[in-house]
This record gives structure tokens, sequence and C-alpha cells, in this order.
């Protein structure tokens, strides 16, 4: 009698999440679930592990995210849409955003809180990417740019140019 069993990987898309990319900046980025399960005659019987990622549609970086992170992001994503009916929301503190890294290697002091693992010892060596002063989309998800000065956003917004 022969028995094969093995491992299996199982990809799932979960949407798109209010995060922004670590390396281009671009916002929302599509969430992905893989699950590990332990498969018998190739059908997958018991789950070992799940994790989470988030794949920039831009840049195409990958990186791990936790589920305490994807858990804010949905919070702060439906505090912004239930803001815009005029309810004051309160909007969890520490969102994963390419904003918080920046002000936070500006500055050059940690956020309170658990600092993220890692994904790589590649980018482990050097800070992240400081992008240039400019318009970029609007970070809180509003429908008009924001302009980054080199080293936190301002308070002015311009329409989002339309595609010709």
């Amino acid at each position: 009698m022969i028995i094969i069993f093995g491992l299996r990987r199982l990809r799932k898309s979960l949407g798109s999440v209010l995060l922004r990319c670590a390396n281009c900046g671009m916002s929302p980025l599509a969430l992905l679930r893989v699950s590990t399960w332990f498969a018998l005659f190739f059908i997958p019987v018991i789950p070992v592990s799940f994790k989470h990622y988030t794949v920039c549609p831009n840049c195409k970086r990958v990186d791990e995210v936790s589920k305490a992170d994807i858990d804010r992001a949905r919070a702060q994503e439906s505090a912004i849409r239930s803001g815009h009916a005029g309810t004051a929301v309160v909007v969890p503190s520490q969102p994963a955003t390419l904003e918080r890294a920046v002000n936070e290697w500006a500055s050059g002091a940690p956020a309170p809180g658990p600092a993220p693992a890692p994904t790589s010892s590649a980018f482990t060596d050097s800070p992240p990417p400081v992008p240039p002063a400019g318009w970029y989309p609007d970070p809180a998800g509003g429908p008009a740019q924001r302009y980054w000065d080199g080293a936190r956003w301002t308070e002015q917004t311009t329409p989002t140019p339309s595609s010709p």
C-alpha cells in the first residue's frame, strides 16, 4: 500500500488593504493569505500555518504583514468611510504606512510599540528609502493628491489629474 503525503500551500486573495508600500508609496495594497496544509493524497487535510502578505501592484514588492496591522488598517478604512458621514471616529494609532516609516526614520527615534519584524536581512542594513518631494496619492485615501515635502505630509492638496 502506498501513502502519498506532504505539505501544500494555498494562496487566497483577500482584496485590498489601506497600507502603503514601503518601496514606492503606492496605496492600497493587495492582501493575500498563504496557508500551509498537511496533505494526504494531494488533498489538504490539516492546517499547519497561515501567513498574510501585502503585494504592491506598482513595484510588485511582497511583504509579510501581521494580523494586527491588517486589523488596524481595516479599522482605519472603516473610520475614514464613516468619518465622511459626519460622525467623529477615533482612528487607531500607529497605522503601518509609508508616512509613519518615513517620519520615524527622519526623526531618528523609533515609534512606540513593537517594531515590525524584518522580512529579509537585505532590508535591515539600510534605512528605508525616503521618497522625493512631490505630489502623491493622499495617505488618508481621499480622492485628492497631497504634497510630500521630503520629510512629512503637508496640508496642501490638489485634485487628482484625470487620465486622457
